[in-house]
């Protein structure tokens, strides 16, 4: 005991130094004043600088000339493209052993985007939210951290196939160096990608192997991570790939992750049709593929930035008019990224109110999780 406690004096009373709460607290705020200024930084110069670049000050008024059918098939393409990402979330979940409604299911997806787009810690607040609203319906919190990996595995997986067959499409094309450069940074990250998921999936040992190492070398960022749990939690990762996405439910999730991005697609190529424009599904497929490869890479919330300057850069490396691009680019960001967080915020609030009605006690279903052998 110190002489501080012997005394009765509590060790934050000392007027030069912040409680750990209060300082924590402050720690956050700062975080979040941070990460608020820099999306609507990010904002406004997509919105507003990246028009002006492409010389577009008088020609952004022919959006008042879109065709008005077109935006708003785009806007259902959105909705179809949520939908079947919802899903093949539900099929990851079923395959695991925990069975949800569609509803429930589209109003975590949508509440996850909300969250994960508009929140200083991104994905990882997402996954928080995801996991507790999981959580008061019975699913527990392994689980649903397990299905958030295999749903983000079988997206990749369709993403790379996408990859390929536009770029299929577009050989033999006449093209710029700038979308050669591009394609073919894109081509190497896709190659890689596909490398690094076969040969992690072809074995859990190997899947540990590699969860270790990234651990180890992400430990030098962030010294709390355990390199140890890390492996045993991409050895068993890769065991529940191997065992519950086989077969028939391999083929109906990679389905429904295909029908995701190709609707996504589709809204894209509809703004594109807007402005009476059609770059066809070659140069969409590759722009898109890459674009989203890109924003891979956690550097900005939901992609912003990365995804309009890949897009707009590959379509006009591919002839579209930059004019054209530029507009098409930004619309359909309006109906990808801005429109769902009006659904997402009702989804939010109304799983909110749906854990506070159940007291978020936690189910017991959580001690009854099946442990998958490693094969």
């Amino acid at each position: 005991m110190t002489a501080q406690q012997s005394a009765g004096i509590s060790p934050d009373a000392h007027p030069d130094r912040a409680p750990p709460q209060r300082r924590g607290r402050q720690r956050l705020t700062v975080r979040w004043i941070a990460h608020g200024l820099l999306l609507v930084a990010l904002t406004a110069g997509i919105f507003g600088v990246l028009p002006r670049l492409g010389g577009l000050t008088r020609d952004a008024a022919g959006l008042r000339h879109a065709r008005p059918a077109f935006l708003v098939a785009a806007i259902v393409a959105q909705a179809v493209s949520l939908g079947s990402y919802a899903q093949l979330y539900r099929r990851v979940l079923a395959a695991l052993g925990a069975r949800i409604r569609f509803r429930l299911a589209a109003d975590v997806i949508l509440a996850t985007f909300f969250v994960s787009h508009l929140t200083p810690f991104g994905s990882a607040t997402g996954t928080v939210v995801n996991a507790s609203a999981l959580e008061t319906e019975g699913v527990a919190a392994a689980t649903t951290g397990e299905a958030i990996a295999l749903t983000s595995l079988m997206s990749t997986v369709a993403l790379i196939v996408l990859f390929g067959a536009g770029f299929v499409a577009t050989s033999g094309r006449h093209v710029s160096h700038q979308y050669l450069t591009l394609a073919g940074i894109a081509l190497v990250l896709v190659v890689a990608a596909l490398a690094a998921v076969l040969a992690v999936g072809s074995h859990p040992a190997i899947a540990g192997r590699a969860g270790r190492w990234a651990a180890t070398v992400a430990r030098h960022v962030r010294p709390g991570i355990d390199p140890a749990k890390v492996a045993m939690s991409s050895s068993r990762l890769a065991s529940l790939a191997r065992s519950a996405l086989t077969g028939r439910a391999f083929l109906s999730s990679f389905g429904f992750a295909s029908a995701d991005l190709l609707f996504d697609l589709l809204s894209l190529d509809l703004v594109f049709l807007a402005l009476r424009y059609q770059p066809g599904f070659g140069p969409l497929a590759v722009a898109y593929a890459a674009a989203n490869i890109a924003s891979a890479i956690p550097l900005t919330p939901g992609g912003l930035g990365v995804i309009e300057v890949t897009l707009v850069a590959v379509t006009v490396g591919f002839g579209a008019p930059r004019d054209t691009a530029v507009l098409a680019v930004l619309g359909y960001r309006i109906v990808n990224y801005w429109l769902p967080l009006i659904p997402g915020t009702v989804a939010y609030i109304r799983l909110r109110l749906r854990q506070a009605g159940s007291g978020k006690t936690k189910p017991e279903t959580a001690k009854s999780d099946r442990p998958v052998t490693s094969h």
